[in-house]
This record gives C-alpha cells, structure tokens and sequence, in this order.
C-alpha cells in the first residue's frame, strides 16, 4: 500500500517538474523570440522582425505575464519596424508599397496604442502620394500624377509643393485655368505657412509661363492673348519696365493707342534716369507709334525725337522727316 502511494506522489513530481521545465523553456522562447526579431532588424529584414516581435507576444500571453518587460518591448518594437519598412520601399521609390506599409503602421498604431506612430503615419502617407505624383510627372503620365497629387492634397491640403507639382503637370499640357488655380494654391498655402521658398518657387514658375505664353502669343499674332498673359504675369513677377513696354507694343497692335500711351509712360517711369543711354529710346518710339495712330502729331513728333538715338536712330528719324514732317 505504502509502496502504491509513494509510487503516485513520485509520477506527480515528475509531473510537476516537467511542468516547471515547459514553462521555463517557453519563457526562454520569448525570450529568444525577443532576440531574433532585434537581429533580423539589424540585418534590415524588418517584417521578419515583426513576426518574431509576435511570437515574442504571443508566448508571454499564453504564461499570463503581460506586464513583462521583455514583451513590452516587443510591442514597442512592431511600429517601429513597420515604420522602417515603409520608409525602404520609399527610398527604393516603390510608392504603392510604401503606402500600404503606412496604411499597416497606422493599424498597428492604434493595435498598440502608439500615438506617436500613428502621427508619423498620417504625415507621411500624403507625402508619399506627392512623390508618387512627382515621379508620374516626370515620366510624363499626367492623368496618373494629378490622380496622386489630388490624393496627396486630400490627406494634406496645405503642403505648397504638391499644388507646385499640379502646376507643372498643367503647364506641360498647356491647361492655363487649372495652371493659375494650382500656383495660386501652393502661393497661398506657403504664404500662410510663412514658407517663403515655396512661395517664390510658385511665382517663379508662374512668371515663366505667362513671360513665355505672352511672348508665343505676339508672335502668332494674338494679341488680345498677349494682353491678357502679360498683365496676369504682374500678379506673380515684380513688375519692371520691360513688362509695360511690351504691354505697349500689344495695346498698339490692337490700336488701343490711349492704353498704349498709358503703358508706355509706366515703363518710363520704371526705368528711372537713363541719361546718357539708350535704354529708353524703343520705349519713346512705340509712344511715338501710339501718338500718331492716336492723330496727335505733336505728341508722336516729341516721341520719335526722344527716340532717335541707337537703334532707333533710322527709324524714328524717318518718321520725324518723311511721314510726320516735324518741325
């Protein structure tokens, strides 16, 4: 009988001590666990991390210890390597990865509670879509990168530099509405940001195309186009003197001679003191033009005499001789 009880109690230790040793080898699989996910994040192998930053878990789950420190690590570490992972597949610019990685951060942000991951997700996912579009562009496949670009606007609307990117997208395919509302956006998301390099990128961008627009427009002849191209890019360059002259030469094209007259007199004045130059005479000799299409000989006469020097010297003497016979 003894012999029968003693047998029991001695099957239980064995029992119990096998027990003991199942839970301590587990301890040490989450342990180890723990440790393969920071090797395979050294080596950069950041979702093979993950999962064993989750076994890690899982085994502390299952012994009950889910104040242990060693798994609170390990769900610190999940975002984190989530995190670098969207950040590689940037880098290597595979954007649609990229963002279904951020996509799975914020998932694991809010799994984890890591509010400051969730933050580095929500700024980063537009930025991604910006440099999606911004490559789109460049390889020419517009309808995909204003796709992007508006994705990217809708997730943050006050980054200046996509609404710069829609810009350029617009004017390589010559859309001058939607060109004028993509710079006047990213002008005044930069100005309300105080991002003065936006800003000027923006006007800068702005004051080539409508320079060129204008430019291609007199040159075809269309002058009410010109018009309109050379006074909207006052809106966004510093006006000079050479903007209103031009303005000038286009007023008269259409025989706008008192607009023409107008501008004129603007670009002198912007000029400043010229004394001793040149600079001023094709000035005086488009008003010289506008006078005398105006039917003011005295004022075309006064004109072409301030002109007749330089280049213009033949021509303005010309009209002060042969057409308008000043004396």
């Amino acid at each position: 009988m003894k012999l029968k009880v003693l047998s029991r109690i001695a099957a239980m230790i064995i029992i119990m001590g096998f027990a003991v040793n199942l839970s301590a080898q587990t301890a040490t699989e989450a342990v180890d666990a723990l440790k393969e996910g920071v090797a395979k994040s050294q080596a950069k192998d950041y979702l093979g991390a993950i999962e064993s930053f989750k076994q890690c878990i899982s085994i502390y789950d299952e012994l009950g210890e889910t104040d242990n420190g060693n798994r609170l690590s390990a769900i610190g570490q999940i975002p984190n390597m989530q995190n670098k992972q969207g950040l590689a597949l940037y880098k290597l610019k595979k954007y649609d990865e990229s963002i279904a990685a951020f996509e799975t951060l914020k998932d694991y942000a809010a799994t984890y509670e890591n509010a400051k991951m969730a933050k580095k997700a929500a700024s980063t996912i537009p930025k991604v879509y910006y440099a999606k579009g911004a490559a789109l562009y460049k390889a020419k496949d517009y309808s995909a990168a204003i796709v992007a670009l508006d994705k990217s606007l809708e997730l943050d609307p006050k980054y200046p530099m996509t609404y710069v990117r829609k810009a350029q997208v617009y004017k390589d395919q010559n859309d001058e509405a939607n060109f004028k509302t993509s710079v006047n956006g990213a002008i005044n998301t930069a100005v309300a940001k105080k991002d003065t390099k936006s800003e000027g990128t923006a006007k800068k961008l702005a004051s080539n195309f409508y320079l060129n627009a204008g430019a291609k427009a007199v040159k075809a002849e269309k002058y009410s186009e010109a018009e309109k191209y050379f006074n909207t890019l006052m809106e966004y360059k510093k006006v000079d003197s050479d903007i209103y002259y031009q303005l000038a030469v286009i007023y008269n094209k259409q025989s706008k001679w008192d607009a023409s007259i107008e501008a004129g007199n603007k670009a002198m004045e912007l000029l400043g003191d010229v004394t001793g130059t040149t600079k001023d005479a094709k000035v005086y000799y488009e008003l010289g033009n506008s006078y005398l299409g105006k039917g003011d000989n005295v004022g075309a006469c006064d004109a072409y005499g301030k002109a007749n020097k330089g280049d213009y010297a033949a021509s303005a003497k010309y009209q002060i001789e042969q057409v308008l016979k000043c004396h």
